[in-house]
C-alpha cells in the first residue's frame, strides 16, 4: 500500500526536470568545450601524452603537415592538456560541449592541421615555433626564427663557441 501511495504521489506532482532554457549558470572554473589554436601548436605531443583517456592524438603527413585530433566522446575534461601545453595552444572554454551524441556514435571530432615549413637554413620540413615561444625560450635573432630544431641547436652551439673562443666566431661566419 505504501508503494502505491508513493507512485500516485509522484504522478500527481509537477515535473522536476529542468527545461533547456532553465539551466543553471556555469561556474567560472568550469572546464567545458576544448579549443585548439593551430597557429600556436608545435605538435610536440605533450597533450596526447598527458591525456589519460586518449582523447587527443596526432597523425602526420610526412613533409607536409601534422594533424591534431580530439575526440570529445572520450574526454574526461580534466584540463591536463591545457595545463601542460607549453605554448597555450589548448584552452578549455566555460561552455557546455555540444555534439556529444553525433551520428557517428563516437562523439564530436575536432581536427586542426599544423602545416610544416621549410627551414631557412637547411630546408628540412619542420613545425615552426610561435614567435612568443621563441622569444621566451631563446631570445634569438630574427634570422634564426625559421630554423628547424637541428639548426637551432647548431646556432646555439655556435653562439656558445663564439662566446668562449672568439676565433670560432670567424670560422662559423665563413661556414655560411
Amino acid at each position: 500500500m505504501a508503494m502505491l501511495k508513493t507512485i500516485l504521489g509522484n504522478l500527481l506532482r509537477p515535473s522536476r526536470t529542468r527545461a533547456p532554457a532553465d539551466m543553471p549558470d556555469v561556474p567560472t572554473v568550469y572546464r567545458g568545450a576544448l579549443a585548439h589554436d593551430a597557429a600556436r601548436c608545435t605538435a610536440c605531443g605533450t597533450c596526447a601524452f598527458v591525456c589519460a583517456p586518449k582523447a587527443i592524438s596526432f597523425t602526420q603527413d610526412p613533409g607536409v603537415s601534422v594533424s591534431w585530433h580530439f575526440f570529445i566522446g572520450q574526454c574526461s575534461f580534466c584540463g591536463l592538456c591545457a595545463q601542460n601545453c607549453p605554448t597555450q595552444a589548448i584552452s578549455l572554454d566555460a561552455e557546455v560541449p555540444t555534439g556529444m551524441n553525433s551520428a557517428a556514435g563516437d562523439g564530436l571530432r575536432l581536427e586542426s592541421i599544423v602545416r610544416l615549413q621549410p627551414c631557412t637554413r637547411c630546408g628540412a620540413a619542420h613545425v615552426p615555433l610561435p614567435d612568443a615561444a621563441i622569444a621566451a625560450l631563446w631570445g634569438v635573432e630574427e634570422a634564426e626564427r625559421g630554423y628547424c630544431p637541428d639548426c637551432r641547436r647548431w646556432a646555439a652551439s655556435a653562439r656558445l663557441r663564439s662566446a668562449f673562443i672568439p676565433a670560432a666566431a670567424e670560422e662559423v661566419h665563413h661556414e655560411r
